[in-house]
């Protein structure tokens, strides 16, 4: 039963990682650039279906630039170690091997 607890923390931070990571992102943008971002629809598809991968696309889509892509890589790389780190930490807590 444990291990489906950390299974279902990984679902969870999959989705939920990128999904405050691109919010945050989107309320920060210039009207220029909001423009260029995902529909709402379009948006949480991605985040469930694709979790941290959408993170680089968000950022390349609405910056057009290295910087955007280099900045993508980043928020991605945190997202998948934090996720990485609560799943751990869960799986030590209730001694998942």
């Amino acid at each position: 039963m444990s291990e489906a607890l950390v299974i279902a923390l990984s679902f969870v931070l999959n989705a939920a990682l990128p999904y405050v990571i691109v919010k945050r992102d989107l309320a920060r943008l210039p009207e220029e650039k909001l423009c260029r971002a995902w529909n709402e629809a379009s948006f949480l598809s991605a985040v469930v279906a694709f979790g941290p991968l959408s993170i680089p696309v968000h950022f390349v889509k609405t910056r057009r630039s290295l910087a955007g892509l280099g900045l993508g890589l980043g928020y991605a790389a945190g997202a998948v170690l934090c996720s990485a780190l609560a799943e751990a930490g869960l799986a030590w807590a209730l001694g998942v091997p």
